[in-house]
């Protein structure tokens, strides 16, 4: 049984995409080849399908097929605001304290971490040093932003959307899509 609820990355958070790909993993003549379309009458309509198509299929599974930019706003760091048992514990300090470390984005594969952007009560803003505060790792599924060791989360003190991360994920090109998503597009 948990003493605390648990956060989800789903939790307290808005994630808009800010720069959507500059193509598609499938072009209107492949499409057309695949489904044995003559001519090139449909082929605005085979584009609309094709982007519709990577979009459902990126939202459900998270998966950014090109390199696209999002924006990830949470109103907290995880573990903060969690209730506190009044009892004894015992487990490693990040458990004690409700801070993971890390922080998990939601669509991969991550490329990079642009910026990470913090508010305070009045909305000024300060920009963090990613490098310097931040590890990123770009190897897990899904990327995570962890802290490097000794230091903490930056202060964001804003009721709502107190901390902005603006990051890049996706593929490289339409080469290193595999084939799989393509197919499923």
């Amino acid at each position: 049984m948990s003493l605390r609820p648990r956060m989800t990355t789903t939790q307290h958070r808005g994630h808009v995409l800010v720069t959507g790909p500059d193509e598609e993993p499938v072009t209107a003549t492949e499409m057309r080849d695949l489904l044995g379309i003559g001519g090139t009458a449909d082929d605005n309509l085979l584009a609309q399908m094709i982007v519709q198509a990577r979009e459902e299929i990126e939202e459900v599974t998270g998966i950014a097929m090109l390199p696209q930019e999002w924006r990830l706003s949470l109103d907290r760091w995880p573990g903060a605001k969690d209730e506190w048992w009044s009892g004894v514990r015992q487990g490693a300090i990040s458990e004690l304290t409700g801070s993971p470390g890390r922080l998990d984005l939601p669509r991969y594969p991550l490329a990079a971490v642009d910026s990470v952007t913090v508010y305070d009560g009045s909305g000024a803003s300060t920009v963090v040093n990613v490098s310097a505060t931040f590890d990123v790792d770009t190897y897990s599924r899904p990327g995570r932003l962890a802290l490097k060791s000794g230091k903490t989360w930056p202060v964001a003190l804003r009721e709502t959307n107190a901390i902005s991360i603006v990051y890049s994920a996706g593929y490289a090109d339409v080469a290193s899509v595999p084939a799989g998503i393509k197919r499923a597009v």
